[in-house]
């Protein structure tokens, strides 16, 4: 059997590929195209049939960039939060809800056909995302930094540091 680019064994698209986005004033941004095919895969059924597709969008744990994935991944990583602040109840049993406070920020945008959408005004000022934003697939999610950032923090891989000068340069923007 043969198993197409990106889908995995268990039909899950694995998001690769990486992109480095221009955003306007108003926080609109094109998904990479390597990307887009992927999460639409990955996407839920809709009962409308002329819904757009959908992304979710949250401020990842180091706080240093966002992540994206389909609303499908979303439900299960709530149900993992959730198992985790069980594991971790407090002495009367209840859930640790610092566990969810810090990873339940999600936004669900939709997108259109060009892999446009507004990203939230909140988590883009939190990871501090401005002109451009480097999308970079982690085969469960894909992250999204700020340039400047990513070349800034001690948990990018030198690779993904590479990458973001490469395209920067590429656009005649200097770090």
């Amino acid at each position: 059997m043969h198993t197409p680019i990106g889908v995995s064994v268990s039909d899950r698209a694995i998001y690769h590929g990486y992109g480095l986005q221009l955003v306007d004033d108003k926080g609109r941004v094109a998904i990479p195209s390597p990307l887009r095919p992927l999460l639409i895969a990955n996407g839920a059924p809709n009962p409308e049939p002329k819904a757009p597709p959908e992304v979710v969008i949250a401020v990842h744990e180091s706080g240093e960039c966002l992540m994206g994935f389909d609303v499908v991944q979303m439900k299960e990583k709530v149900e993992a939060l959730q198992q985790r602040a069980l594991a971790h109840a407090g002495p009367d049993g209840a859930p640790n809800d610092e566990i969810l406070r810090r990873s339940m920020a999600l936004d669900v945008v939709a997108f259109d056909a060009s892999g446009r959408f507004i990203m939230p005004g909140y988590p883009r000022g939190e990871v501090g995302i401005g002109k451009y934003a480097f999308f970079y697939g982690l085969g469960r999610h894909f992250e999204i930094w700020d340039p400047r950032r990513a070349i800034q923090s001690p948990t990018a891989t030198d690779r993904l540091k590479s990458m973001v000068r490469h395209f920067m340069a590429e656009k005649g923007e200097t770090l």
